[in-house]
């Protein structure tokens, strides 16, 4: 790995007001400069196993060093390269586990988690996600989403005419994610690249937060406050201000230097 980074991280969790428990799970690892969200999926107990394993497994992936050696010729690609296809590769190896162990055990049977993660190298960053989990960069006073919802809502969105009839037809299943970790053997993992600059701030989130919460008000919290464990804090009680709906949990990361 790359030396350490100078990156400030906060992290922050809550069940929210109409849960009874907290299926999301998330990882703040500046020595690593990994940062992720899982928001699990399939009710009882079985989306909070979901969504733990899939952070234990991507985290694991980076602390032990491991090649991962699976379909993509990783030893090959360059360093940059390499940093994109461990991440994908991580979250796909978190994806076959789940499922495997979802075949398993009759109480797992159907338990899925959405996913969304950063990892911050020397002047790139590196974002996989797969659901309704997002990640936010803020700089220069301006907050842009950087990953797309796989919902029916965004599919629709995109598909151009025809969208807002079908959606009105659809009402209450706008919403519904169309891909998750878990659901089968394999998944499409939508990654992209973004070159960092000093000062960046990277939002990583449950729709907990961005749900209920305007992104207009996110930002006014990321830019009001420089402390991220006050902001991290002030984000979730925001979430629940707005009637707490979901388990809500926001992972911050800021990149310092000149």
């Amino acid at each position: 790995m790359y030396p350490q980074l100078a990156i400030e991280a906060a992290a922050h969790s809550d069940v929210g007001r109409r849960r009874s428990h907290n299926e999301d799970s998330f990882a703040a690892l500046p020595c690593l400069g990994l940062f992720i969200v899982a928001d699990g999926l399939g009710g009882n107990a079985a989306g909070e196993i979901a969504s733990r394993m899939a952070i234990e497994v991507v985290k694991s992936c980076f602390e032990e060093e491991d090649d991962l050696q699976d379909t993509w010729p990783y030893g090959t690609a360059r360093p940059h390269d390499r940093d994109e296809v461990r991440l994908v590769l991580s979250v796909r190896r978190a994806n076959r586990e789940i499922y495997q162990a979802s075949q398993q055990e009759d109480e797992m049977r159907g338990m899925a988690t959405t996913f969304a993660g950063v990892l911050l190298a020397p002047g790139m960053a590196y974002i996989a996600h797969v659901g309704d989990s997002r990640v936010y960069r803020m700089r220069g006073g301006t907050l842009e989403r950087l990953t797309r919802d796989h919902t029916l809502l965004e599919e629709l969105l995109r598909d151009g005419d025809g969208a807002l009839a079908a959606l009105e037809a659809l009402s209450d299943r706008a919403n519904a994610v169309t891909r998750a970790l878990g659901c089968d053997e394999s998944v499409a993992i939508e990654s992209r690249v973004e070159a960092t600059a000093p000062g960046d701030i990277f939002l990583v989130c449950s729709d907990g937060l961005w749900g209920p919460v305007p992104e207009g008000q996110i930002a006014g919290i990321l830019g009001a406050h420089r402390d991220l464990s006050l902001a991290a804090s002030l984000l979730v009680d925001l979430a629940n201000e707005h009637g707490g709906p979901d388990n809500v949990t926001c992972v911050l990361a800021r990149l310092g230097g000149g």
